[in-house]
């Protein structure tokens, strides 16, 4: 069953890697190019980061689930939320197929 529009209060960005050649010559570096945006229903997975601060973790990952009308989302794209990236680590459709969720993390890297 489809999450209600009115859960779904978050915009998110869509954003895949790209390599940015430098305009001086230099190496290309990693970056990042918009694809789109979606409204989702953002749920913290509080116990993944809550063990972590329990156990006296510097650094943790945050992990939260999307979920959002079903769109075309690649495994090695991130999402982008007030301008934090989330690593996309599994996307899944719903048994009806009238939503999907994707599975998270955010603390470690820029995505």
């Amino acid at each position: 069953m489809a999450t209600p529009a009115g859960q779904r209060r978050h915009r998110i960005r869509f954003e895949r890697p790209v390599d940015v050649r430098d305009p001086l010559g230099g190496p290309t570096k990693k970056g990042w190019e918009f694809v789109a945006e979606a409204w989702a229903k953002k749920t913290n997975q509080l116990s993944a980061t809550a063990e972590a601060i329990a156990a006296g973790a510097e650094r943790y990952r945050e992990q939260v689930r999307w979920d959002l009308i079903p769109r075309h989302v690649e495994p090695t794209w991130r999402i982008v939320e007030r301008g934090k990236p989330y690593a996309i680590k599994s996307i899944a459709p719903s048994n009806d197929g009238s939503e999907m969720a994707i599975i998270t993390v955010a603390g470690l890297s820029d995505g």
